[in-house]
This record gives C-alpha cells, sequence and structure tokens, in this order.
C-alpha cells in the first residue's frame, strides 16, 4: 500500500469517527437546549402552575357542591347451633355463602320496594314531627325519585367478613346520617325475613361527616398545579422544538457540517442605521458600532469626487 493511499484511509476513519462523535454530542447538545430552554422559563411554568392551582381551589371552593358520606355496618347473623341465639355469628359454611351472595343482598338493599319504602317513613316521620312542633333534623321533605335515591346508595362487603357497609352520599351531611341509618335498620328486618336469617345486629350506626369526601380541595390543589406545570413545560419543550433558527457555532456545525472559524461579539453600543454597500470592499448587510474601511473608502471618494468637481471648475 503506498503511502497516499495509507493517508487517505486514515482521514476517512478519522472522518467517520468524528461523524460518530458528532452524533452523540448532538443528541447530548439537544438534551441540554431542551434543559436549558426549561432553566430559562422557570418562572413561567411555576406562574402557570400556581394560577392553575388558584383557579383550581377557586372552583372548588364556591362552584362545586360538596358531597359527605355516611357510612353504617351490619354484621350478619344465624340461627343455628344449640342455643339458637340471635347474636351468633355465622358458621364456617354460612360465611362461604355469605360472600358469594353479597350481590343478592345489595340487589334487596337497592330494591325500589325498600328505597320507596325508606322515603316514605323518613316522610311520615318528618310529618308527625312538624305537626307535633318538635324540631326535626330534615330540612323538608324528601324528594327523590327511584332511580336518583339508588344513586346515592352504596352496598359493600369487605373480603373475608360477615359485614355489610351501606353508604350514603348527599350534599347535607346529616340527611346523608338519616337516611343511612333509617335505611340499615329497615333493611335489617327485611333480610331477616327474606334471607331466612336472624335478624342482622348493627354494631355501627351512621355519624353526621364532618368533612367532604368530594372534592378535596387539597388534593386538587395539588393535581391542578402538577398539571399547570407540565402544561407549560411541554409548551416550552415544543417552542423550543420547532426552533429552527441558529443561535450558535454549534448549530451551524451540526445542521450544515461547516466548522465555524470565528466569532464576533457585539460590545453593545448604539447602532448605525444604514446596510453600507462599500464601494471597494462589498460587506454584506448587517448593523455595527464602527463603521469600517468600507466607510473610509466611501468618505475618501466622496472626497476626491469633490476635489476633482472643484478643479474642473
Amino acid at each position: 500500500m503506498d503511502q497516499n493511499q495509507y493517508q487517505t484511509d486514515a482521514a476517512l476513519a478519522r472522518r467517520n469517527a468524528a461523524g460518530g462523535a458528532q452524533a452523540d454530542d448532538t443528541q447530548e447538545i439537544d438534551l441540554l437546549m431542551l434543559f436549558n430552554a426549561l432553566r430559562r422559563h422557570i418562572l413561567i411554568i411555576i406562574a402557570v402552575a400556581l394560577v392553575f392551582a388558584l383557579v383550581a381551589g377557586i372552583v372548588v371552593q364556591f362552584f362545586i357542591t360538596p358531597l359527605y358520606e355516611a357510612t353504617t355496618s351490619t354484621y350478619l347473623v344465624s340461627t343455628s347451633g344449640s342455643s339458637g341465639a340471635i347474636g351468633q355469628l355465622l358458621s364456617a359454611a354460612d360465611l362461604s355463602l355469605s360472600n358469594s351472595i353479597i350481590g343478592d343482598y345489595s340487589d334487596i338493599i337497592k330494591s325500589r320496594t325498600v328505597l320507596e319504602a325508606v322515603i316514605n317513613k323518613m316522610n311520615a316521620e318528618y310529618d308527625a314531627q312538624v305537626a307535633a312542633g318538635v324540631p326535626t333534623s330534615m330540612k323538608e321533605p324528601l324528594d327523590y325519585e327511584y332511580e336518583e335515591f339508588y344513586e346515592k346508595i352504596e352496598v359493600t362487603n369487605p373480603t373475608d367478613t360477615h359485614i355489610i357497609k351501606i353508604t350514603v352520599t348527599d350534599a347535607d351531611p346529616i340527611l346523608a346520617r338519616d337516611i343511612a341509618n333509617t335505611l340499615t335498620y329497615y333493611v335489617v328486618d327485611r333480610l331477616a325475613d327474606i334471607m331466612g336469617i336472624s335478624v342482622p345486629n348493627v354494631y355501627d350506626q351512621a355519624v353526621v361527616p364532618e368533612d367532604p369526601s368530594f372534592p378535596s380541595l387539597t388534593k386538587t390543589v395539588v393535581i391542578a398545579f402538577v398539571l399547570g406545570a407540565v402544561l407549560a413545560a411541554g409548551v416550552i419543550i415544543f417552542i423550543a422544538v420547532m426552533d429552527t433558527t441558529v443561535k450558535t457555532a454549534e448549530d451551524i456545525e451540526n445542521r450544515c457540517g461547516m466548522v465555524t472559524l470565528t466569532k464576533v461579539y457585539y460590545e453593545g453600543g448604539k447602532k448605525k442605521k444604514g446596510y453600507g454597500y462599500g464601494y471597494g470592499y462589498g460587506y454584506g448587510y448587517g448593523y455595527g458600532s464602527h463603521s469600517g474601511d468600507g466607510s473610509k473608502s466611501h468618505s475618501d471618494k466622496g472626497a476626491r469626487n469633490d476635489k476633482d468637481g472643484g478643479a474642473k471648475k
């Protein structure tokens, strides 16, 4: 192999290696560009996040009706056993059966017959208390259709337990408590008659909830803050990625494959107007703080023309 061929192959190898390194550097520079874009606009990101959190807090506090939950807990009991006591817990077989037919219990509790009977019962008690002049916790009679009342009630059964939980959700915390307790005590008699078991034991009555279950002000504000920050960061990244203008020498090398020989820094000062097409030097479009040789050549030429004109006269 001759010397020239060796030098050519070596040059190609160095160029390929430089190209691979440049590709890696390009990806690293792009990530760094995105990071710098986020860092430069960090105040905007925080401001947008705070605005989102503030708006969410105002909406939750003043424009959304809070909902409250009241829950009762009931044990299922059985009449089986030697004593036949009502309070005896279900046997292992009864427990397995109760877990498998919780759907049946839920259907009975939320059936139209049961729910309409509870509405009529509570309205009758309200009318009797009003007629007797006794203070009542209900502000007015219940005016719920079956479908609307059905959506307020949830029946659950914790895994591997004898427990049935009835949860009532309403905008009035006192009414939620009253509905839950009235429904529970009415249902235990119905379950005993229909399912052929002893009267279930209500061991945990509903109380007036202090805090709303929905919406949570703290959780909503935090979610809105994070969402605002992510949205602002996404917009900034999108703008940075779509910006194809050349700003640095690295941009020229990465996009054009041209090596930058030098950099000219602008030192500030008042820019002079005009494009200054040089007569002898032909420098291009640009502004500068100094007139340069082209301006000098222009003024010298103008002086010579004035001198020649004066001589001819």
